[in-house]
């Protein structure tokens, strides 16, 4: 058994979602997250709690979507929304592995495959379902070496930021949101060249800490948290940005599959009127010319709360008091911003204050 697979299982099932004895559980998995799924499996039992397994196999999928046969994506099975209806817990490995050859489908089919994805919502929010998707599951081949790492050495980065503890991640988060929420201005500043200051009057944030509780379960898509995750998020609509963030972090795109790195962007007036960046260039600025109204506007930021998260590709921006800002469409958010586009830069080991008072210093929340 890998160690960090059964650390992880121990703090998402028996801490995170709290699986009590006799009750359900379902683990959805695919070839490449067979051995965490085999985890769950085992501490599932180890906790008197019941085990369903279910297996996508992944050569099988992609033969029918290269088929275009899309009919049997569009809704569940009978007895998968059975077993939802009445499950307790549910665990969701991604997939498929190859998120590269997913990214590179036809705009118009890339989407058809998961057709089935609002149903389940439907029936695990109306069956008060609690869970978590597993980003563990969303690395493409390459993403490792673009971060510097072999894929053993990632993987184990996403098992310790996974296996923290979520309930000192939710004090940090809840005690950043109310003063975000409650603030006038944020002021972000790094010695790199990074000073930032913008307005957060109205703003709205949520803190995602992977713990699945009845509040959170409230919200539609609420049923489930991420894995790993750690993160206050805030969207913004009338940010009035001014100043410079200089990155120090690269960003991984998950829906593009891209490295974005070294961006330096200038706001003026709540615009975005300067930019520059390394890795990723060619391809934020061919989604920027094609970003439509509200592609310069600065309309969503985050905190992250994990001290384990950096550099753990595909959740990086979860490092502990990093800060991912981002331009474009935030109705992810709840935002109003409908652009066509994002775009990110992060910087980490800053300084945030909010209205004067300093909440994160060199990178630690206060």
């Amino acid at each position: 058994m890998n160690a960090g697979a059964e650390s992880l299982a121990r703090r998402v099932l028996g801490k995170n979602l709290a699986t009590g004895k006799g009750e359900s559980v379902i683990i959805e998995t695919w070839p490449h997250t067979l051995e965490y799924a085999r985890a769950f499996v085992e501490e599932t039992r180890r906790l008197g709690a019941v085990p369903t397994l279910l297996y996508e196999d992944e050569p099988a999928w992609w033969s029918a979507v290269e088929a275009k046969n899309f009919s049997p994506f569009a809704k569940l099975s009978k007895a998968e929304k059975a077993a939802v209806a009445k499950a307790d817990v549910y665990i969701h490995f991604f997939g498929p592995k190859d998120q590269v050859r997913l990214a590179e489908l036809p705009s118009a089919n890339r989407e058809k495959p998961f057709a089935w994805n609002e149903e389940w919502y439907d029936i695990a929010h109306k069956g008060g379902l609690r869970g978590v998707r597993m980003t563990i599951g969303l690395i493409p081949d390459g993403l490792a070496e673009k971060f510097g790492m072999t894929e053993d050495e990632l993987h184990g980065k996403l098992l310790k930021a996974g296996s923290v503890d979520a309930a000192k991640m939710a004090r940090n988060g809840s005690k950043l949101q109310k003063l975000v929420e409650k603030g006038s201005e944020l002021r972000l500043r790094h010695s790199n060249g990074t000073d930032l200051t913008f307005r957060l009057k109205g703003a709205h944030a949520r803190a995602d800490t992977g713990i699945v509780d009845a509040a959170s379960r409230k919200r539609r898509y609420g049923v489930l948290s991420n894995n790993p995750t750690g993160l206050l998020m805030v969207g913004v609509d009338r940010s009035n940005a001014t100043g410079t963030i200089v990155s120090n972090r690269a960003v991984y795109d998950g829906a593009t599959a891209r490295r974005y790195a070294d961006a330096r962007w200038t706001f003026e007036a709540g615009k975005l009127v300067k930019r520059s960046s390394g890795d990723g260039a060619k391809e934020f600025d061919a989604a920027y010319a094609k970003g439509g109204k509200g592609r310069d506007a600065l309309s969503y930021f985050s905190i992250g709360l994990n001290p384990e998260g950096n550099a753990a590709a595909p959740a990086e921006d979860t490092e502990e008091g990093a800060v991912l800002v981002s331009i474009g469409n935030n109705t992810f958010a709840g935002g109003t911003n409908k652009a066509k586009m994002r775009g990110f830069a992060m910087v980490a080991g800053a300084q945030i204050q909010v209205d004067g008072r300093t909440i994160v210093d060199g990178g630690r929340i206060r």
